[in-house]
């Protein structure tokens, strides 16, 4: 079992009614500096007790002095403390059973979504981070972090961009990776969506930025890993309702249940959300069952993941200037005359087990291996044509870590595994006719090979120096059989040249809490399946992935404790730019155009204050993004030196939180993104914006065991006129102008009403 510290922060205060006093605290990794989320909390003897908050917080109330109070974690020793006075004790919880020792240093609750002793650049968000919003959307979670950017043109069309990688994909996010849980996300062909899984599962979110996550793919961009809760946490039931402008209605309720062992866990969570949304052909239906499950018994642990989604979403589309300008509520003509939208269904099935294969000194060998399997089935009505689609996926994962109690829980000393997928793709088009199904046009058949060989390598060389060391071996492959009756088969097969990554990063400690780190990786991208064939629908095999080395340096650090900062300096050389070339209405080829130079800087700051009767949080990211074209010929045109299309050379992000022992808590968010060039001859740029989110909220346990959360807020307060996603390099056919503008929302707003009630 690994060696880990939680630091215990006790403060005891009295309060002046009924004569009680009450203590408080938070539980909180000391590794990680994360706090510990259902830690279990009571005074022994009785039935009066609590559990840790998303912060680790706890608040208890006691009658008398001395009291022993009991802590229960799972996986830690079970631990009591007799408290015999009102005091300030900063004690740590050692797993390895030695008990509460006194700590050297002041511990402070800690919101900053960095990591110290990480040699790559990495960001995670907690569950309070993500719920800063109405739980709608993702997005404003996303753009609150550094180097990252949501395009999001409604809630079923978005595109997420890491460091500018993915800002040319038209409708889709791609070159990024993303795991639920170890399960992928990510299609064959390289194609990401994240937006249908529901805000309500999930309790945390790691970024990993450009291609240092090799355990999981060196993808170019970065990785995206969703985790839902870890926990044995305590038995509840718990439901919220959110209604809002536009007709946003949404419920989002959970069963969660675990046995006094903590060998048990269980959670179903059923959501709903609808909104008929700002513009015309808009309205947005979805509907999310998920089972997940522990159990656990000596040392196996076998997981359970069952995710259902129905989805039905009307698609306004992109509009041209004037339309934007003059009239954002309506819907492109073509998209709302036929009332284009899609209708799809989604399983995701996973069985994880995590087994202790031996344990020696102070190593532990452990296997975990995941099998999944992922099924769709689609429907898109389009002004050009009809398309159906159904794929199925079925994968394993399997990896062999070696643990050592002296070092960081967060890797492995050493890892290796393989993780690998084949995807099964059909799909058809058919002739429209004003929104109804005609004939046939096409029908196809794909297969798609995915493999990854992985092996990682964490050690602490000295005190100061940590080393990260990662190999990444990927084959793709795809399989293609033109199934439709006619004169012409284009059929084929087409695998692309096996790619080896490897990754280094380096992490050293000046001084306490102050350290500076470096990274040289590489990664690639494969292109997706219809960027490989021609105008004619034949597999063009001279389509060759993208590839890319990062090299960055940055510097960590928490000053007082308190004041957290992150900066880092980087740039990357991707060869092979895959470049999306417009055929049709809405129809796309994919090219190897040239190269282009990802240089840039990110910064992250945050400072938590505490008083007797409160904390808050300031926080803010800047990121600066100077992306250009080096060598880049497109259709006889050289756009070599221009800057790189779609990503804002300015985002900024501030915001406070705050939040009364009594129950009011609250947050405000300011973000600015630049003007960025929407074509490669860079003649046309955007329009830079600001937006600011308000949100206030009261949350208190109203009665035992019942907790009562009840929250308002608004979006876009200054009711600013901004694109929320740009359609870059946007053509016209026709005589029509082009068509690069997502209206965003204006000024809106919502209210939520969030009941919980732990069975204890």
């Amino acid at each position: 079992m690994k060696q880990v510290l939680v630091f215990v922060v006790f403060i005891f205060c009295f309060t002046l009614t009924n004569g009680q006093a009450v203590i408080k605290g938070v539980l909180k990794e000391c590794d990680t500096d994360e706090g510990l989320i259902g830690a279990s909390i009571y005074i022994e003897g009785t039935n009066n007790g609590t559990v840790t908050d998303y912060d680790g917080k706890f608040s208890l109330k006691i009658s008398q002095f001395p009291v022993s109070i009991n802590f229960s974690y799972v996986g830690y020793t079970e631990k009591s403390m007799l408290i015999d006075s009102i005091e300030f004790v900063d004690a740590c919880l050692d797993i390895g059973g030695e008990g509460l020792v006194i700590c050297e240093t002041p511990t402070v609750v800690d919101y900053a979504p960095i990591h110290l002793t990480m040699p790559v650049p990495f960001m995670k968000l907690n569950t309070r981070q993500l719920q800063r919003d109405n739980d709608l959307s993702i997005a404003p979670a996303l753009n609150r972090a550094s180097g990252v950017y949501m395009h999001s043109g409604a809630l079923n069309t978005n595109r997420i961009t890491i460091r500018g990688i993915g800002n040319r994909s038209p409708f889709s996010t791609t070159k990024i990776r993303a795991y639920l849980d170890d399960i992928p996300l990510t299609t064959g062909d390289g194609e990401t969506t994240i937006e249908d899984i529901d805000l309500s599962l999930l309790q945390k979110l790691e970024i990993w930025k450009g291609p240092t996550a090799s355990i999981y793919g060196a993808g170019l961009g970065g990785m995206i890993h969703l985790k839902t809760n870890p926990y044995y946490s305590v038995s509840s039931l718990s439901t919220k309702f959110t209604m809002g402008s536009y007709g946003l209605f949404r419920n989002a309720s959970t069963i969660d249940f675990s046995n006094k062992k903590e060998t048990l866990n269980l959670k179903v969570n059923y959501n709903k959300t609808h909104n008929d949304a700002y513009r015309d052909n808009n309205e947005y239906d979805r509907e999310g069952l998920t089972l997940l499950g522990k159990v656990k018994k000596n040392n196996n642990e076998t997981s359970l993941l069952i995710n259902h989604t129905q989805l039905k979403a009307f698609i306004p589309s992109s509009l041209n200037r004037e339309d934007y300008d003059n009239d954002p509520t309506k819907a492109a003509f073509t998209w709302g005359n036929v009332k284009g939208f899609e209708d799809g269904k989604k399983t995701m099935f996973g069985v994880s087990n995590k087994t202790q294969i031996a344990k020696i000194d102070d190593l532990t060998l452990e296997n975990k291996t995941s099998v999944f399997a992922r099924f769709r089935n689609a429907y898109e009505s389009r002004p050009f044509n009809i398309l159906e689609e159904e794929s199925s996926v079925l994968g394993l994962r399997t990896s062999f870590d070696l643990y050592s109690n002296n070092q960081s829980p967060l890797f492995p000393m050493f890892s290796i595994g393989f993780e690998g997928f084949r995807e099964k793709y059909d799909w058809q088009t058919y002739v429209t006719n004003d929104g109804e199904q005609g004939n046939a046009l096409s029908d196809n058949n794909e297969k798609r090979n995915y493999y990854n060989v992985f092996a990682q390598y964490y050690k602490k060389i000295t005190e100061e120096l940590n080393l990260l060391a990662g190999l990444n071996f990927n084959s793709t492959s795809y399989q293609y059989n033109d199934l439709f009756a006619d004169s012409i088969d284009l059929s084929g097969d087409y695998s692309f040249d096996p790619v080896l990554s490897p990754q280094l990063g380096l992490n050293y400690e000046i001084m306490y809490n102050l350290s500076l780190f470096a990274t040289v990786s590489h990664g690639f991208s494969p292109p997706s399946f219809s960027e490989t064939l021609t105008p004619d629908g034949a597999i063009n095999p001279d389509i060759q992935p993208e590839q890319g080395w990062n090299f960055e340096l940055g510097s960590r650090g928490k000053i007082n404790y308190r004041f957290a900062y992150e900066i880092t300096a980087y740039t990357m050389e991707i060869r092979d730019l895959l470049v999306a070339e417009r055929i049709g209405p809405d129809q796309f080829v994919g090219v190897n155009a040239g190269k282009t130079r990802h240089s840039g800087l990110e910064l992250y700051l945050g400072y938590p204050l505490e008083w007797r009767s409160g904390s808050a949080n300031f926080f803010s990211t800047y990121t600066y993004s100077d992306y250009k074209f080096i060598d880049f010929k497109n259709e006889d045109n050289d756009y070599s030196g221009n800057e790189l299309t779609g990503t804002a050379p300015h985002n900024f992000n501030i915001g406070l939180e705050a939040q009364m022992d009594f129950g009011l808590y609250g947050n405000i968010n300011y973000k600015y993104v630049d003007a960025f060039p929407m074509r490669d001859d860079n003649s046309i740029y955007s329009d830079a914006y600001q937006v600011v989110n308000l949100k206030v909220g009261y949350a208190k346990e109203i009665l035992r065991d019942l907790g009562l959360d009840v929250s308002f807020g608004i979006q876009n307060l200054l009711n600013e006129k901004y694109a929320s996603m740009i359609l870059i390099n946007a053509g016209s056919f026709g005589g029509n102008a082009p068509r690069y503008y997502y209206p965003g929302m204006p000024r809106n707003y919502y209210g939520a009403v969030s009941l919980k009630y732990w069975l204890r």
